[in-house]
């Protein structure tokens, strides 16, 4: 069956109301045809803005719950067990294809304190489907079991570094229009240099071409691909250089923050946290929880009410933040106001992240976010 994605009634809707989708990203360094570079210095990285009668389909769902009752105990990794390294296998079937996983335990500590009262899990890692090909810092091309055709990677990694330590993994996801060269803005070169400097990777898949309108095939069907692709890539970073299981996360913006926001969820196994900028659930998706006891954490920025391209990203980030509430994962909004664009705030998503590795249990943040986290950023 041809893996071109089906023109329904909601892409026919769409594309009729919407014209051919516009470039949604501004990077900087990006140096594919189809972005632009913004030279500017501080507040958002900014967009083509939407037009007036830009649909809003994702009002269905109420506001998240972001309050209750607060978590009071937080754990303190210098207690409870240290986790031996043990390794099982175990398989998976996914509406498009197998992967077989690693249920693996870090030798980093671990604690019985959670959210929910549930002992936290060790993350379960996939292991390459298909012979790796050698990790360098450049474009490398995959194609786990699943796939039909190769796809580009864009990875950044430091050998000499990651030969000394297991580091994080970061992936990004860049929005229609973009490219990988993306994740020089969303996540910073400062950023990204932080994250080599430790012994860790971070992962810029180039999109598929035949997934549609949107660069990314979860933000308008069921096809997993894309997972596919970045379980592959996490497996052989892992077979080849290593990596901190403890401490994998993604973001993106965009449609690549849609695709952030599956998968946090298609993909809690192994994701520790997740900083979507202008993403969310739209269409009313509910996405399954790969492991729900999983309870990684989410920082989710938006910006404001005219953040609209094709859809309202403001009520998609209300709504993908009211489906971690409803699995007792840890998430607050970041309502930068600025539309739809990239905030300044890297440097607060790369403390995020390293404030929440994989089964943290009760966040550190659960009675308050760091003082130099932006203003707009509320529990």
């Amino acid at each position: 069956m041809s893996r071109i994605l089906a023109c329904g009634p909601l892409l026919f809707l769409l594309t009729v109301a919407c014209g051919e989708v516009e470039a949604l990203t501004v990077t900087e360094g990006d140096t594919d045809a189809d972005s632009t570079t913004d030279g500017t210095s501080g507040g958002p990285t900014t967009a083509p803005g939407p037009t007036s009668d830009s649909p809003d389909p994702s009002t269905s769902s109420p506001d998240p719950i972001t309050t209750g009752e607060p978590v009071t105990t937080e754990p303190d990794p210098t207690d409870g067990p240290v986790a031996t390294s043990t390794t099982t296998e175990a398989t998976t079937t996914t509406g498009e294809g197998t992967s077989t996983t690693d249920a693996s335990t870090t030798d980093s500590a671990t604690t019985d304190t959670s959210t929910t009262g549930v002992d936290p899990v060790a993350p379960e890692l996939p292991a390459p489907t298909a012979d790796c090909p050698d990790i360098i810092d450049g474009d490398v091309s995959f194609q786990p079991s699943g796939l039909d055709s190769p796809r580009d990677v864009r990875i950044w990694v430091d050998l000499d570094a990651a030969d000394q330590a297991d580091g994080p993994v970061v992936f990004y996801w860049h929005g229609t229009g973009g490219s990988p060269q993306e994740a020089l803005t969303g996540i910073g070169e400062l950023g990204i240099q932080e994250i080599l400097d430790l012994g860790g990777i971070v992962i810029a898949p180039t999109h598929d071409p035949m997934a549609g309108i949107f660069p990314w095939w979860l933000v308008l069907s069921e096809t997993q691909d894309d997972l596919l692709l970045a379980d592959e890539v996490l497996a052989c970073a892992r077979e080849q250089i290593g990596v901190d299981a403890s401490r994998i996360y993604t973001l993106g913006f965009s449609a690549g923050g849609l695709n952030t926001a599956q998968m946090s969820i298609r993909r809690s196994s192994y994701i520790a946290a997740a900083a979507p900028y202008s993403g969310g659930l739209i269409f009313g998706a509910m996405p399954p929880f790969q492991d729900p006891d999983n309870k990684f954490a989410a920082m989710i920025f938006h910006g404001g009410p005219g953040d609209v391209v094709v859809v309202g990203f403001e009520q998609a980030s209300k709504d993908y933040a009211a489906y971690l509430d409803d699995n007792d994962d840890f998430n607050f909004l970041c309502n930068h106001g600025g539309g739809h664009s990239i905030p300044d705030a890297q440097d607060s998503v790369m403390q995020f992240f390293f404030d929440h590795p994989f089964g943290v249990g009760a966040s550190p943040y659960a009675q308050g976010l760091p003082g130099d986290f932006p203003d707009y950023c509320a529990l």
